[in-house]
């Protein structure tokens, strides 16, 4: 029997596959041995003028997520043979298939942001003067003083600043009273934006509810949900610009650009954007205009970036690899993506073969993961926990593409 009617995985897809899973499971690592990069690649200073390190931590201690991780993943690769093998293939197959109207996913969209806004709205602080509300984070005062003395609600600060940003939060305080209102707001947005977006991919409403349930139950969500020094206007506006590609394409440089101005380093998710876009299904035309308004944007912005004192470019080989040790540590509470972000990115892989933003999904899950090896290792920077909110969302995603049957072509 001939076997040339069965489709072949395409380079890209395998490209991008080979790709992902090295970083995930060089990210990997430190989730099984936490102190093994740093004592390989960590130089302490006194040992640069000969004094030694009094205190060594055992490399090949097991972390406290080693043992689920490994169990896991063994079970998900024997589960995964195991039903390729029966007939629970055809019952999931059945499940994928299933699809549920329009109106019953906006009664379910509407239940859980209702139970969450239920739950969550208190952190705001309704009522309180805006100067007696703080954060515990260090970069509060100096943001909260700069947002309380601008005498417009466009900053005359240098160019350098998240314009964009500023100008939300000075628009919660005039109109609200309040710093957090907006930034909570754009939380509930960001999770509208994803089940929106992982419907369209996946032509699956029930995807999409997966994908808004997976970010509503993440911890690192939660935590900076309603804050103001480390907002969610980035991702949001970030996820809205791919969104706008494959919905209304003429916005998406727009969003795109708006992101920029409320984090400057989403400079570095240009790259990850252009794959998005060339490989996505819209018209050639489409591609050409999308694809030159965001490399102009990424240009620029980069070549800006270059040339401002606070950016330091200077290349330090070790940071970049103590840069892979921030996924195990700064989502060491968020257990469910660490643990399963490697059978995801198989998922995906194999995903790809009838769904090309699956391909899309896997590159912008390892680029994000390479950011903060090249963010601690290029630009001397540390890498804070709400950087991975994006990982969270794109692991939202992936996870409700793979609950979906749908082709490619069979996206609207």
């Amino acid at each position: 029997m001939s076997n040339t009617n069965v489709k072949k995985y395409s380079k890209i897809s395998w490209i991008a596959f080979t790709f992902t899973i090295s970083i995930v499971l060089i990210s990997s690592i430190p989730v099984i041995f936490p102190a093994l990069f740093s004592e390989v690649f960590f130089i302490p200073k006194s040992e640069g003028i000969g004094v030694p390190t009094q205190f060594e931590n055992d490399p090949f201690e097991f972390g406290i997520l080693a043992i689920p991780l490994i169990v896991t993943n063994i079970s998900v690769l024997i589960f995964f043979f195991l039903i390729r093998k029966s007939q629970l293939n055809e019952k999931i197959k059945t499940f994928t298939k299933f699809k549920i109207s329009q109106k019953i996913s906006i009664i379910i969209v509407i239940i859980l942001i209702g139970i969450y806004i239920s739950i969550s709205y208190t952190e705001i602080g309704f009522g309180t003067y805006h100067a007696l509300i703080d954060e515990e984070y260090v970069d509060w005062d100096r943001l909260k003083n700069r947002i309380i003395n601008m005498q417009s609600i466009w900053p005359d600060q240098l160019s350098s600043e998240p314009h964009f940003k500023h100008t939300l939060l000075k628009i919660s305080q005039i109109i609200f009273g309040n710093f957090y209102v907006i930034p909570y707001l754009s939380s509930i947005g960001l999770l509208i934006i994803t089940y929106l977006f992982t419907s369209k991919i996946t032509n699956n409403r029930i995807a999409g509810i997966i994908s808004l349930v997976l970010v509503l139950q993440s911890n690192l969500f939660l935590t900076f949900d309603t804050s103001a020094t480390y907002a969610s206007f980035w991702i949001m506006l970030y996820l809205l610009s791919l969104y706008a590609m494959i919905k209304t394409w003429p916005l998406s440089p727009m969003f795109y650009l708006l992101a920029l101005f409320t984090k400057l380093s989403v400079i570095l998710y240009g790259p990850l954007s252009l794959f998005f876009i060339l490989n996505s299904e819209i018209s050639k035309q489409q591609k050409i205009i999308i694809t030159i308004s965001i490399s102009l944007i990424f240009l620029v912005s980069l070549g800006y970036g270059s040339t401002q004192d606070f950016v330091k470019v200077d290349w330090e080989w070790n940071d970049f690899w103590i840069g892979f040790t921030a996924f195990a540590f700064q989502l060491r509470l968020d257990g469910l993506i660490v643990v399963f972000l490697l059978p995801l990115t198989i998922g995906l892989f194999i995903k790809s073969k009838t769904n090309k933003y699956s391909t899309s999904i896997l590159i912008l899950i390892g680029g994000i993961l390479l950011i903060s090896p090249i963010t601690s290792g290029f630009l001397n920077e540390t890498n804070q926990p709400y950087r991975y909110l994006s990982l969270i969302v794109f692991f939202a995603v992936g996870v409700g593409l793979l609950f979906s049957r749908a082709k490619t072509t069979d996206i609207e």
